[in-house]
């Protein structure tokens, strides 16, 4: 009974020890797709306004060399703490030199979809802001339709297909509703008539992912920018 009970004891050890050692093999491999998080940087500040070209950096690493208004470009990394900051051409962190625009340090955690979107605020001052993007699927054959007011002038109401589609709004509000597969016509009008004041801008929604379209510019020259999330 004794030797019995030795042997099972042995047995649950050495299992143990296996179980051990294979979490730590499984720990040392590659990390998997939904332990990293996305984020992008969008230039909307239109030209005139002291960033027309500018080098962005994070964490005092440059990433981006010689942004130009409407330039958009995505990263994926490990989860770290991030800050992204704004630079004239040619100028480099140090001690004391002041950005354009900076973002506070942000931990960016496994599986966030996040973009830092540099834009003008409604009477006309850049401003970095930071929103979280979808990249949840709408459903078997949706896919969901985010859009931003990012530009300097008042409400505008959005149109899909010449049909108002949300109650008007101002810099910096989103927002977002799924639509089916399909190509679309998008604009926007002055709140109190049809005066379109940007578009229409065709959109195609399509499987695997989301669309974000910003209206940004000025009240005299308004456009639309477009952002494709992938679907996790």
């Amino acid at each position: 009974m004794k030797f019995h009970k030795k042997f099972t004891y042995l047995a649950i050890l050495l299992t143990l020890i296996a179980s051990v050692e294979i979490s730590g093999a499984r720990a040392k491999g590659k990390p998997r797709s939904d332990f990293n998080t996305t984020y992008t940087i969008i230039h909307a500040i239109p030209s005139g306004f002291g960033a027309d070209i500018v080098d962005v950096y994070a964490n005092d690493k440059l990433i981006i060399d010689n942004a130009t208004p409407g330039s958009i470009k995505s990263f994926t990394i490990p989860r770290e703490l991030v800050q992204i900051e704004f630079y004239k051409n040619g100028e480099t962190p140090t001690a004391t030199s002041v950005p354009l625009l900076s973002s506070h340090p942000l931990y960016l955690s496994y599986g966030l979809n996040l973009s830092y979107v540099a834009h003008l605020t409604e009477d006309g001052k850049p401003i970095l802001n930071l929103y979280k993007d979808t990249y949840t699927e709408a459903g078997s054959k949706r896919s969901w339709l985010t859009i931003r007011h990012v530009a300097a002038t008042g409400e505008a109401q959005f149109r899909i297909n010449q049909i108002p589609t949300f109650i008007p709004f101002d810099n910096p509000y989103q927002r977002k509703r799924s639509l089916p597969f399909g190509t679309y016509s998008i604009d926007a009008v002055t709140p109190d008539s049809t005066t379109v004041i940007a578009g229409p801008t065709a959109l195609t929604m399509a499987r695997g992912t989301n669309v974000v379209l910003y209206l940004w510019g000025t009240k005299s020259n308004l456009n639309f920018l477009k952002q494709e999330v992938s679907v996790r």
